[in-house]
């Protein structure tokens, strides 16, 4: 009697729980992996969670990287990339007898397209302030300076395939223009031909791309660029739109620093500045004697993590992280880096069992961790105060970011902020709403090997968090399975 009485109570508590979420049931769902959990922000209760299942994350990974990194650096952080020189001006003759020397101050930013009229013009800028040094010709060289940034450029668990391209561009301690460069394509007007590379933006010398790119019907950009890091030497293959006559696909700059440089020598010459010296990295090593000219700061970090997490860029991520290896442990190596995350993770008392971090952005597929791991995150940052300025970050449903175009006419519309997260077989999505008793939930949802298309398991995900705003009550919500 007492098994009957276990097995029908059992019964009864696996049906209520997939009445609350009845999505989780569904077919493309039975053989995936999925955490869920969410909490009033307020006091903390539990109101739904699932079985806490260490899952890769993807972009989702970018809450706990952006979230640690306003804690530690402040929001006012800034880095700085510096111009200056070496050796003596000679004013009556206008020359430099030394080197000019381009300080890098690992700023994701520099140049950035998210960012563009807040560069414009610094290498001018920079060109005019020599003059007023008294300089118009150069004797030396230009040195870059990298000795900011030290350890691995590009994640050990980045996959091939994602390193040429755009978003799996490597760090570098003067990054420039995010550390992408444009190939132009034009395509023939029939699918199956051939396209022709007709320029980069900027120019690279000594790039050799390999074209194997052909025209297609199909109206998206199906390009993967592949190449080693810091590889001059790359390849980029699949199809774009047929009938372009300038069809642009990003790819991974194979030297930020020296791209950067090449442009800045550029606008010396047209400043009226005489170089014909050599372009040279150094790392490792502070310049001596080094005298400054002037400093571009970045925007404040509070500013940087707005079109992080709205446009989820991997690079920005990485740079702070790194940020937070060098404030914490004095070293920006991705391990020294990764053991300063989890060891803020601990002084929080943040649930962190199957929380193993591999980067910064979410890019790699060896980052696991639990959906309570991202909700105790999301929690600490709501009950800061740096609260405002960090949800700010976060797209808001149905109106910016990656989530512009989801919750179109439901309640979460205009209401629910989150970050999301996307990879092959993998989807994800963490923040908070106002549930239909007004109280402020925060959640997270993460999906690893689901049956179906992306599209479909973001149908789902919606479903899911629409379910969670629908619990009646903290008492009948909170469940477990």
């Amino acid at each position: 009697m007492k098994y009957f009485a276990l097995l029908t109570l059992g019964f009864f508590w696996f049906h209520t729980v997939f009445a609350q979420l009845g999505t989780l049931s569904s077919g493309h769902l039975q053989n995936a992996g999925y955490s869920v959990y969410a909490i009033d922000s307020e006091t903390g209760e539990v109101i739904f969670q699932t079985r806490q299942v260490s899952l890769v994350p993807a972009s989702v990974m970018k809450v706990i990287t952006t979230a640690v990194s306003i804690d530690v650096l402040g929001s006012d952080f800034q880095f700085h990339t510096q111009i200056g020189y070496t050796g003596k001006i000679n004013i009556e003759k206008g020359l430099l007898r030394g080197d000019l020397v381009l300080k890098g101050g690992c700023d994701p930013a520099f140049y950035s397209e998210y960012f563009p009229d807040y560069y414009q013009g610094t290498f001018e800028n920079w060109a005019s302030e020599l003059k007023n040094r008294g300089i118009k010709s150069v004797e030396g060289n230009l040195f870059v300076d990298l000795s900011m940034m030290q350890g691995e450029l590009v994640p050990g668990g980045w996959l091939w395939e994602d390193i040429g391209n755009y978003y799996g561009a490597g760090l570098s301690a003067l990054t420039y223009n995010d550390n992408t460069y444009k190939i132009h394509l034009s395509s023939p007007k029939d699918a199956g031909k051939g396209a022709t590379i007709i320029g980069f933006t900027p120019t690279i010398d000594s790039l050799k791309l390999i074209n194997n790119v052909f025209s297609a019907d199909d109206t998206h950009d199906l390009t993967n660029i592949y190449g080693a890091p810091g590889s001059f030497s790359q390849v980029i293959e699949g199809s774009i739109p047929k009938g372009y006559s300038d069809f642009v696909v990003k790819a991974s700059i194979p030297n930020p620093a020296i791209s950067a440089a090449n442009e800045f020598v550029k606008v010396l010459k047209s400043s009226g500045i005489y170089f014909s010296g050599n372009i040279l990295t150094i790392s490792n090593s502070d310049v001596s004697n080094f005298i400054l000219i002037a400093d571009k700061p970045s925007p404040p970090l509070r500013e940087l993590i707005i079109p992080l997490n709205h446009e989820s860029i991997n690079l920005f991520a990485e740079h702070l992280l790194r940020e937070i290896g060098r404030f914490r442990k004095n070293s920006t190596s991705l391990a020294e880096s990764l053991t300063a995350l989890k060891e803020f993770v601990t002084e929080k008392k943040i649930f962190q069992e199957g929380f193993y971090p591999t980067d910064g952005s979410g890019l790699s597929r060896s980052n696991a961790l639990c959906s309570r791991t991202l909700v105790e995150i999301l929690r600490h940052m709501y009950l800061s105060p740096n609260r405002d300025l960090f949800l700010k970050s976060l797209p808001l449903a149905g109106k910016t970011g990656t989530l512009q175009n989801s919750f179109k006419g439901s309640p979460l519309e205009n209401n629910l902020i989150a970050k999301t997260g996307s990879m092959s077989r993998v989807r994800s999505l963490a923040g908070i709403f106002t549930n239909k008793l007004g109280r402020k939930v925060i959640f997270a949802v993460i999906t690893n090997n689901f049956e179906g298309s992306q599209a479909t398991m973001g149908h789902s995900m919606e479903e899911i968090v629409n379910e969670l705003y629908s619990l009646s009550s903290n008492k009948e919500g909170t469940s477990k399975f």
